[in-house]
């Protein structure tokens, strides 16, 4: 913070003129901090502990959002031995659950590679692999945007049902953080999926949290918080 400034001695004439201001040094407000220009990328994949928002309709519903990611073990994905994150979705409307999905992240490490996801959204199996993909930034500067994976969806026999592409933005939070905003925009099965998701990241990289979801419920995009 920047510190008052007491003045020790002034003369007659700074005197007149701080009391024409309405006041001397002493009297001011420290100066508000600019907001955070840059994080580090985190750490990939990004380990999110079980994080609930709520959003409310026109109508007055209410809705929760429950997300979690979570290191798992290794696993077999298109022939190679990977590293595994497990993700979990849970949407509730005034209570009751509408919708779930569970999936697992495979990829490699070092450097930090994803091959792509399998996983079940109410029911259905899908596999998701990537068929594209930008190099990762390693800052993530107010203003940034752009594109991180593509994915092509597929069932249980092999045949396509759909495709999805990643991209992302970087908007100003506060004096500590940074906003790291991952949008979804794609199909499965001839259902449009959206969802952006947003995490507040620190100068150093550590994720402060999911703070925000945008994701489409029965046709209504709501912003979960």
């Amino acid at each position: 913070m920047v510190q008052k400034i007491r003045a020790v001695r002034l003369s007659l004439t700074a005197a007149v003129v701080l009391a024409g201001c309405g006041g001397g040094g002493s009297g001011s407000n420290p100066a508000p901090q600019p907001n955070l220009k840059s994080a580090s990328m985190p750490s990939q994949p990004m380990d999110i502990p079980s994080t609930m928002l709520s959003a409310t309709d026109s109508s007055g519903n209410v809705y929760t959002v429950t997300y979690s990611s979570t290191s798992g073990g290794m696993a077999m994905f298109g022939g190679q031995n990977a590293s595994t994150s497990m993700i979990a979705i849970t949407i509730a409307e005034n209570g009751a659950v509408i919708a779930t999905e569970d999936s697992t992240a495979y990829y490699l490490t070092n450097p930090y590679s994803l091959l792509g996801l399998s996983g079940m959204s109410n029911g259905a199996a899908w596999t998701a692999r990537v068929t594209g993909s930008s190099l990762v930034p390693t800052m993530l500067t107010v203003g940034d945007s752009g594109t991180l994976y593509s994915f092509m969806y597929l069932d249980g026999m092999g045949n396509t049902i759909g495709s999805l592409t990643e991209t992302y933005t970087v908007n100003a939070d506060s004096p500590t953080a940074v906003f790291f905003n991952v949008e979804a925009v794609g199909s499965i099965n001839g259902v449009q999926e959206t969802e952006t998701l947003t995490y507040a990241v620190a100068k150093d990289g550590t994720v402060q949290g999911l703070v925000q979801a945008q994701i489409t419920v029965n046709g209504m995009t709501l912003t979960f918080n």
